[in-house]
């Protein structure tokens, strides 16, 4: 219950104190005007292909895709109400592995300020680390539901939200289980001309418990916090592209439970630098830990084996690089290709992911007086 209302309190404190835009390649949600009525496409066609070969974590392939519909109307240019409903499927299997409805309200407080109760609207928008919450999200847990607090403009972005995982009702055998986070970015005016700043915090907590069920096992929660500050500089008025270097500090902990692995803690640094130039982009890292463990990040990076129950790594380095390709072919369409090349230091291995998406996301405008009057 704490951890709840510590949630809550986040969700009214954020707006008080940072007014920020997304940074990075995340699509804004429509604005809409009173009256509109609206058909939304989404659906992303995603391989990835985890070629590990460690005892951190087994490789394993992703094939599908995932379609979600949806109706958008809005009673006012203050709300917006989505319903549809999300459809995953791997291919290879004769069934779908994911059909759920979407619904969620969203209140527009200002130009900056949102806040949805309901489905939430995608994973990638949290703009977390891939250390503590995995970028793979984006394709087999995009629908989140719970609730989610924006707040924005050209130096800040602040994302607070909670995702309930699992409901339980009075006597179930499960535990609870949500996620919650805030997710902080402030980014600086230019500085001379080509250099800005950034800096990023974020937090995240994952809790299994709840009350009013009869489950076997003790209350848990995991919480992760990642915090740093980086450079960014334009090269000849981005002509020559733009490049940066971050540094990146996690702290991981647990409270209540008996952790399996005996972690209770644990911290990580991650210092790397890019260069982008039009729609490539390659970065270079070192990541260097002790104990690091996130449940919701991508495992490739933790000291705890996800498939050896038992097996800790309490060291890790890792040389980190990325290489991917970026573009729109049109507004509504991304094609996007990457390779992530993992050596680990101590085990003298390489590990790679190869990710290949078309990300495709229309709006339909289906109110015929307000096409009428764009035509």
């Amino acid at each position: 219950m704490k951890i709840m209302i510590t949630c809550l309190l986040g969700l009214l404190i954020a707006p008080l104190c940072a007014f920020g835009r997304p940074i990075g390649e995340t699509k804004d949600e429509p604005r809409n005007q009173a009256g509109d009525l609206t058909l939304r496409l989404k659906s992303i066609s995603f391989i990835e292909d985890n070629e590990f070969f460690n005892p951190i974590v087994q490789g394993y392939t992703l094939l599908g895709f995932f379609f979600q519909p949806e109706l958008i109307y809005s009673p006012s240019s203050k709300i917006s109400l989505r319903a549809g409903g999300h459809f995953l499927k791997y291919s290879g299997t004769e069934k779908f592995s994911q059909i759920r409805p979407v619904f969620s309200t969203t209140l527009n407080f200002s130009e900056r300020t949102l806040i949805t109760l309901g489905s939430l609207s995608g994973p990638e928008k949290h703009q977390l680390f891939d250390p503590i919450f995995h970028d793979e999200r984006l394709y087999n847990e995009y629908v989140e539901d719970g609730m989610q607090l924006i707040h924005r403009d050209s130096h800040f972005f602040t994302d607070t939200w909670i995702s309930w995982e699992n409901f339980i009702f009075r006597g179930d055998s499960t535990r609870e289980q949500f996620t919650s986070g805030e997710s902080f970015r402030y980014t600086s005016s230019p500085i001379a001309g080509f250099m800005s700043i950034d800096i990023p915090v974020q937090l995240e907590a994952k809790h299994f418990g709840g009350q009013i069920s009869d489950y076997p096992q003790k209350t848990e929660s995991f919480f992760n916090f990642a915090g740093g500050a980086g450079l960014n500089f334009d090269i000849n008025r981005k002509r020559g592209g733009e490049a940066g270097i971050e540094y990146l500090r996690f702290v991981n902990w647990m409270r209540n439970g008996d952790s399996i692995s005996g972690i209770t803690s644990g911290r990580a640094s991650w210092i790397r630098g890019y260069y982008a130039y039009k729609a490539l982009r390659v970065e270079a890292g070192y990541w260097n830990a002790h104990d690091f463990y996130s449940p919701n990040g991508n495992p490739i990076y933790s000291s705890v084996s996800d498939f050896n129950q038992g097996l800790v790594i309490h060291d890790r380095r890792i040389v980190t690089s990325t290489t991917s390709i970026r573009f729109f072919p049109v507004s509504f369409a991304e094609f996007y290709f990457a390779v992530d090349m993992f050596y680990d230091v101590d085990l003298g291995r390489f590990d790679q992911t190869y990710v290949l998406h078309i990300n495709f996301d229309k709006l339909i405008s289906l109110n015929s007086r307000r096409r009428n009057m764009n035509m």
